[in-house]
Formats: C-alpha cells, sequence, structure tokens
C-alpha cells in the first residue's frame, strides 16, 4: 500500500468522521447519554460508507486505502465521544473536547501542508462546523 495514498485517505476519512463527532457533541449536549450510542452509530456507519465510497470511487488505488479512509473515520467519530462512558457534564464535555483538538492534531500532522496552514485550516473547518451544529441545536 502507498503510504502516501492511505495518508491522504485517513486525512479524508478522519476530518469527516470528526466533525460529525463534533456535530453531536455539540448538538447532544443537552442530552448526554445519547453522545455515546451516536457515535458508535454513526462511526460504524462512516466506516463502511468512507471505506466504500473510496473504493468505489477509485477502486484502481485499491482496498486498503480505502479502508485506511473508513477506519480513520470510525476512530475520528468514537474517539471524542468516549469521556461520556465514565462521565457527565463539564467534565464529559471539556475530556471529549479535548480529544476532539487531538484527533484535529493528528490530521494536521498528516496533512501534505504541514505547519501553520494545515493547524489553521483543520481547526478553522472544526470551528465553522461546531457553530453550524450549535446553531442547529437551536432549532
Amino acid at each position: 500500500m502507498d503510504r502516501k495514498q492511505a495518508s491522504r485517505q485517513a486525512v479524508f476519512g478522519g476530518a469527516d468522521g470528526l466533525t460529525l463527532a463534533l456535530g453531536l457533541i455539540v448538538s447532544l449536549s443537552g442530552q448526554p447519554h445519547a453522545i455515546v450510542r451516536a457515535a458508535a452509530g454513526a462511526g460504524l456507519a462512516e466506516f463502511v460508507g468512507m471505506t466504500a465510497g473510496a473504493w468505489l470511487s477509485d477502486a484502481s488505488s485499491g482496498f486498503m486505502p480505502a479502508l485506511a479512509n473508513g477506519g480513520a473515520a470510525l476512530l475520528a467519530c468514537v474517539i471524542p465521544a468516549m469521556p461520556y462512558v465514565l462521565a457527565t457534564g463539564a467534565a464529559a464535555l471539556i475530556a471529549s473536547l479535548m480529544l476532539v483538538a487531538a484527533v484535529a492534531g493528528v490530521i494536521s500532522w498528516l496533512r501534505p501542508e504541514r505547519g501553520i496552514l494545515a493547524v489553521a485550516q483543520t481547526y478553522g473547518i472544526l470551528l465553522a462546523a461546531a457553530a453550524l451544529c450549535f446553531g442547529a441545536s437551536l432549532i
């Protein structure tokens, strides 16, 4: 498997899964019991959907890069929800957002641009996603 291609796919899937996790955390913050279940279900759907989408859109690249995409989407969606298994309230929210930031750091590091541009773009996208999801949660 081409390492560069797998890295690109992991960034693609990870960014998708992380924005979904952030959306769930922001939208369901008033229902913490639902966050883990929603993240697990969404993460599994992401795993299948992103793997299939990457593979179906570019089968010539092989299945392993597509699997890197789906696996990264699954992990990025589920990892930030894990604090809600052990805690609730502000402690779970803070720990969860710290995990969002950590996963975003990994995504930034995997990006080909690297450096401040990768960090600014990655975290900027997450802030925009959080703001949109917060707005939607007010509806």
